[in-house]
């Protein structure tokens, strides 16, 4: 099967934000998406396959989270990444704790901490590289960051 340009597109996107389908699926349940959890799955699948067309919709949301990606890239650029005991890495930014930490087969886990509220954002796939890792865990900073916006958010609105 030949692939089209929007095709291509989509699935250099979403190998350079690092998102499987899963992450993808969640995150558009998050966002307001009113079908099942496995219907999302299916729908990204069919996509990155070939077998369906890349909905316009897709399009913008692959753009908006490469935009994303760029900007926390950016508004990190100097974070620096300290080598801790084990093998493993830790970097503060803000007020948010990440840390990169080797697992088995040269996979890293990530983990983000935002410091004063103890909040743990979801912990992402494992990474299989650790330049994979850092990237990743810029992009899950970027939602950490909304997740504590929109917590304190609701917190005003609710007093």
């Amino acid at each position: 099967m030949e692939l089209t340009d929007d095709l291509s597109y989509f699935n250099t996107q979403c190998n350079e934000l690092g998102l499987t389908p899963g992450e993808l699926a969640s995150r558009l349940k998050t966002w307001g998406d009113h079908r099942t959890y496995d219907a999302i799955i299916r729908s990204i699948q069919r996509m990155l396959a070939g077998d369906t067309a890349v909905s316009g919709e897709m399009k913008v949301i692959i753009n908006m989270l490469t935009y994303i990606q760029h900007l926390e890239e950016e508004k990190n650029e100097g974070l620096k990444w300290t080598p801790m005991p084990l093998g493993s890495y830790a970097a503060k930014a803000g007020d948010f704790m990440l840390n990169l930490s080797p697992q088995t087969k040269g996979r890293w886990h990530i983990s983000i901490v935002h410091q004063p509220t103890g909040y743990s954002h979801p912990w992402p796939s494992w990474q299989n590289d650790l330049e994979s890792a850092k990237r990743k865990a810029l992009f899950c900073l970027g939602d950490a960051r909304r997740h504590i916006f929109e917590w304190q958010r609701d917190e005003r609105i609710q007093q």
